[in-house]
């Protein structure tokens, strides 16, 4: 049986962040797979493994961005985390332009 501290440290680890918060922590590079992001509805987004924290990077800022189309706020495309690797997957990428509103 595990220890109320291990219990209280696991409980800790899966607390979901803000969808803000939890972009800023994958940008910056200081999360690790224990990152849980609230994506709203009842739905967490975390990552199997470290390979997979540019997945989970990718997804929330999608639904930041299709959240700002919604909200009619401006959508800037989001500024790209290493040289040389595009900041959004292409298909993501069409995807979001499709959902623009026509002007």
């Amino acid at each position: 049986m595990p220890s109320a501290s291990a219990k209280q440290l696991s409980e800790e680890a899966v607390k979901p962040v803000d969808l803000e918060t939890g972009i800023a922590a994958l940008e910056a590079g200081t999360a690790d797979i224990t990152l849980c992001i609230d994506l709203g509805g009842g739905m967490i987004g975390r990552a199997d493994g470290p390979h997979q924290l540019d997945g989970l990077l990718q997804r929330a800022r999608g639904l930041r961005l299709i959240n700002m189309m919604i909200e009619n706020e401006a959508a800037d495309r989001p500024a790209d985390i290493r040289s040389g690797k595009s900041a959004l997957h292409p298909v993501v990428e069409e995807i979001l332009d499709a959902l623009k509103p026509a002007v």
